[in-house]
C-alpha cells in the first residue's frame, strides 16, 4: 500500500503450507477456539480488511494494491466488480465452473464467523457454494483489495476452529479448483489482471520484511495466537 500511494501498482500471491487462521479487522477473537489452535500449533492472525475468518492452507491469496486515484478504485462496489471480472474467467480457463452469485444477500446482523459462509456481492460460487471471498481497505492514499480462493477444504477443521456445524460448511463452501497448484492458478490470475489493467508484470524478488511491519504481530490484538509463540513464524512470501 505504501508503494501504491507512490503510484506503483502491486499484485501479490500468497499461500500457507500449514494451517493458519486469519480474522477480519474487527472480528471478535472469541469466535475462534484459541485453545484448540494453540494445542494444534496453528497461528491466529488478524488482517487489515474487514469481514470474518478464513483458514489458509494450500489455498491462494491474491492481493492488488492500487493508488487511490486509479479508475478501478473510485467506488467500493465497482472495485469488487472489476476484480471478480478478472478472477472468474481466470479460474474458468483452468477448468473451474465458477460463476458470479446470481442473487447476493445483504449482510445480516448475525453473521457467520466464517468468511465463506457469507454470500454477498463480492462472491464467486460453484454449484451455489462459495469458493472465493474478497475484502478491501482504503488508507494512506492507497486501496487494497484481496481474495481468498479455496483450492481445498478441510470441513472438520473449519468446524472445530469456528464452532460451526460441519454440515453447514459442506453445504456452503467448496474448492474452486480442488487440488490445483496455487502458483499455476495465481499465474492465470496475474495474466488476467495485467490484461485488464493494461500493464506488464515484472516479478520482484522477495525481501526480508522490515521490523515495523512485523512488530504489530507481537501484540495480542494482531496475533491472538502466534506461530510457535514467535513472530518469525509469520511467512513473508
Amino acid at each position: 500500500m505504501e508503494r501504491a500511494a507512490e503510484g506503483r501498482i502491486s499484485v501479490f500471491l500468497t499461500s500457507w503450507e500449514e494451517p493458519a487462521v486469519v480474522l477480519g479487522y474487527a472480528q471478535k477473537e472469541e469466535e475462534v477456539d484459541l485453545e484448540f489452535c494453540r494445542a494444534e500449533r496453528m497461528s491466529v492472525l488478524r488482517r487489515l480488511t474487514g469481514g470474518t475468518g478464513v483458514i489458509h492452507r494450500g489455498d491462494l491469496g491474491v492481493g492488488v494494491a492500487l493508488p487511490a486515484e486509479h479508475p478501478w478504485a473510485k467506488g467500493i462496489v465497482g472495485l469488487y466488480g472489476r476484480f471478480l471480472d478478472v478472477l472468474e474467467p481466470a479460474l474458468r480457463s483452468l477448468g473451474s465452473e465458477v460463476s458470479r452469485l446470481a442473487e447476493p444477500v445483504h449482510a445480516s446482523r448475525v453473521r457467520s464467523p466464517i468468511c465463506f459462509l457469507d454470500q454477498l456481492s463480492d462472491t464467486l460460487v460453484v454449484d451455489g457454494k462459495k469458493v472465493v471471498g474478497c475484502a478491501q481497505t482504503r488508507r494512506g492514499g492507497a486501496v487494497l483489495i484481496h481474495a481468498a480462493i479455496l483450492l481445498g477444504l478441510d470441513v472438520e477443521l473449519y468446524a472445530r476452529v469456528f464452532g460451526v456445524e460441519a454440515d453447514d460448511i459442506r453445504s456452503g463452501l467448496a474448492p474452486a479448483l480442488a487440488g490445483s497448484d496455487w502458483l499455476k492458478v495465481g499465474d492465470a490470475v496475474v495474466d488476467g489482471l495485467c490484461e485488464a489493467l493494461g500493464l506488464e508484470a515484472r516479478r520482484m524478488p522477495l525481501e526480508a520484511l522490515p521490523d515495523r511491519y512485523l512488530a504489530p504481530y507481537r501484540t495480542r490484538r494482531w496475533s491472538p495466537v502466534a506461530a510457535d509463540g514467535r513472530v518469525d513464524g509469520i511467512p513473508n512470501s
